[in-house]
């Protein structure tokens, strides 16, 4: 079992970690079904050996961290595709998958366990009725008091099976609900990464959130009730969960242009260390088939190794990947950059 705080103190010395791929890309690529609303989830309950074969995948290619299935697994997901009375189960098996591919393929490295929490609470298209992932996320009709409970109760049972750390991940334009999402993780008392996506508008300012789409605009416009998502600085979002108190900052989710500059707010709001961890930027009409290995990655190996090397260069420390990058990415990633950040960072706050 691995030591966080063996984690902390690489990263205090300036080391840098390689984090995982995307996990529910290299599941669809092994054949694993995605449901339809609540994508690999369920694979934890109906495919567990193909589960841990991914985590495995990882860690022989490299990879100090790996990520448990869980992007998917809250309770009003589950609910929708009909696993509702297998939260627990879920959500504890992909900890424990993970900690089994551990056992199996470290080989006496330290391999570390991110504990995955996301905003997906797949919704309904209000003006369609449409429903399935990649939808309408129904979190903005939530209020702060369900986000609570919903996320206090995934990241109790993810806490009690035994993850190192949690990784906020997918939250967009919502920083309400990140904070309450990390403040939940938080209260476990394990450390916490804060994961945001980010865009530059036309004026190339840094903005919370992707690119916009129809999904942020239902968001914050379709849903009656909702709660109002403002637009914000990346910046001002990073300064927004410092009493969060979280241990790494994160950009994700995110193409590699985008992620180019939003690492350099984070370098210069953070003072602690940050992750990068860009997507494919590939989709289809249907989410559930965003992660089909016969659809062509827009970014190369190439291009996202040397990518990693500017990041590192600049003072990035953990690198990873995220949706439609496959494990095939993590061994060039791993012989690609330096083992150490060059330099000590300076912040101004």
């Amino acid at each position: 079992m691995a030591n966080y705080k063996n984690l902390k103190a690489r990263l205090d010395r300036g080391e840098t970690i390689i984090h995982d791929a995307a996990v529910s890309t290299e599941l669809q690529s092994m054949g694993v079904p995605m449901d339809f609303v609540a994508w690999s989830g369920p694979s934890n309950y109906t495919h567990p050996s193909s589960v841990i074969q991914m985590h495995e995948r990882h860690i022989r290619a490299g990879s100090d961290i790996i990520t448990t299935n869980t992007w998917s697994t809250l309770r009003p997901t589950l609910e929708g595709a009909g696993y509702g009375d297998f939260v627990r189960e879920i959500n504890a098996r992909a900890v424990h998958l993970a900690q089994e591919a551990r056992d199996r393929a470290s080989e006496g490295r330290d391999i570390y366990i991110a504990g995955s929490i996301s905003s997906n609470i797949t919704g309904r298209d209000p003006r369609t009725g449409e429903i399935g992932f990649g939808t309408f996320s129904a979190t903005p009709r939530l209020s702060a008091e369900e986000l609570k409970e919903y996320y206090g109760e995934v990241t109790s049972i993810m806490a009690e099976a035994g993850v190192d750390f949690f990784l906020i991940e997918a939250m967009g334009r919502d920083n309400e609900a990140r904070i309450i999402q990390a403040q939940a993780a938080k209260d476990t008392g394990l450390p916490v990464w804060i994961g945001f996506n980010a865009s530059a508008d036309s004026k190339d300012i840094v903005m919370l959130g992707g690119q916009q789409s129809p999904t942020h605009v239902a968001e914050s416009t379709f849903y009656k009730g909702a709660r109002v998502m403002k637009d914000m600085t990346l910046a001002e979002a990073i300064r927004e969960v410092f009493p969060v108190g979280p241990d790494v900052i994160s950009i994700f989710h995110s193409r590699i242009a985008n992620v180019n500059l939003a690492v350099q707010v984070a370098l210069e709001e953070w003072p602690g260390s940050v992750m990068a961890y860009p997507d494919a930027g590939r989709r289809s009409a249907a989410m559930a088939k965003w992660h089909d290995r016969s659809v062509a990655n827009d970014e190369s190996i190439e291009d996202f190794t040397n990518a990693a090397r500017t990041w590192v260069d600049r003072g990035v420390q953990i690198i990873g990947a995220c949706c439609g990058f496959g494990v095939d990415y993590i061994e060039p990633l791993n012989k690609s950059i330096p083992t150490k950040i060059s330099h000590t960072r300076s912040v101004a706050h």
